[in-house]
């Protein structure tokens, strides 16, 4: 009998303001109420700047509120932004995030003042005052007023995390990847909106934006993008694994040297993809491990061959 993997190793990935201003899980995280509370105590603590994308996880169980669903489509023709409306529409998107992030230092204040463990464990946030479901609404009436502007595009990113996890905010979605599509496809910004599309959860909406970016944008950058969100998508699922593939070593081939994320380029991400989907699936022989144990003795994971084993992987940060 030889060693098998048994369980994929669940990673949380986490960047600087700076690189992304985003702290989230991987797609099919729990979406209980439980779990929100959980996150919300081990975010208490965290920069404010990170916790306005991390808002996400608190609004899972949430309904959308009636204004959201009352907001009326503009299919109205856009015409040419003027350098007087960018300017405009970046002042009234600060000011709207200040008075998120404002509502989001009172809402977690009930953690910033307990003292102890316990107190943190009583505490009971009521998720539809969530500043994600309180604010998605006006979120995205800016989108309409400010269509077609820089601040447009950054509040579309927005929205999208906002709506993602709600099960009633499919439409939304939609919207989200329309407007997309009609104003921004040409853009090279819209690279921010599909560079981590991939965490989050699965929907017909997001598949179609990312083949939408990687089939129709001008830019290299916005392609490669949509390409590696929309390969690790596909890499989740066994009959889509081979389409991930081939996107992967499209990637590897034409859009090795564009940059990920500082200095690391999509050819250095995808050999470690490549590798995870030939040798890391559910029942593909394990590679070696070498190290040593805690009392110095040299520990080989072959040697454990034919045995029932246990993994514990662990780090500290």
């Amino acid at each position: 009998m030889q060693a098998k993997v048994i369980s994929a190793v669940v990673c949380w990935y986490s960047w600087s303001p700076d690189d992304l201003m985003i702290l989230k899980p991987r797609p099919g995280c729990a979406r209980a109420q439980s779990r929100a509370q959980e996150t919300a105590k081990e975010i208490s603590r965290m920069p404010m700047s990170w916790i306005l994308t991390l808002s996400v996880t608190l609004a899972l169980t949430a309904p959308l509120p009636p204004s959201l669903h009352a907001f009326p489509a503009d299919d109205s023709p856009q015409s040419e932004v003027t350098e007087a409306q960018q300017t405009a529409a970046t002042a009234a998107l600060a000011k709207l995030q200040e008075r998120i992030n404002a509502a989001w230092e009172e809402y977690m204040l009930p953690y910033r003042e307990a003292k102890t463990d316990e107190e943190r464990e009583a505490i009971q946030l009521d998720p539809k005052k969530s500043p994600t479901v309180v604010f998605l609404p006006e979120m995205l009436e800016f989108t309409r007023i400010h269509a077609g502007t820089d601040a447009c595009l950054e509040a579309l990113q927005e929205v999208m995390m906002m709506a993602a996890r709600d099960e009633e905010s499919g439409w939304v979605l939609d919207k989200v990847v329309d407007t997309v599509l009609v104003d921004f496809i040409e853009d090279e910004g819209v690279k921010e909106l599909v560079r981590f599309a991939h965490y989050n959860p699965p929907s017909a909406a997001n598949l179609r934006l990312l083949r939408a970016v990687a089939d129709r944008s001008p830019h290299r950058t916005a392609r490669a993008s949509a390409y590696y969100s929309l390969s690790k998508i596909l890499a989740a699922e066994k009959d889509t694994r081979a389409e991930s593939r081939r996107l992967l070593d499209r990637l590897l081939k034409e859009y090795a040297d564009v940059t990920f994320v500082r200095q690391t380029t999509y050819g250095d991400l995808v050999q470690g993809d490549i590798f995870e989907l030939e040798h890391l699936q559910i029942g593909h022989v394990a590679p070696e491990i070498i190290g040593k144990k805690i009392d110095g003795n040299l520990m080989q994971l072959s040697a454990f061959r034919g045995k029932v084993v246990l993994l514990d992987f662990w780090g500290d940060w």
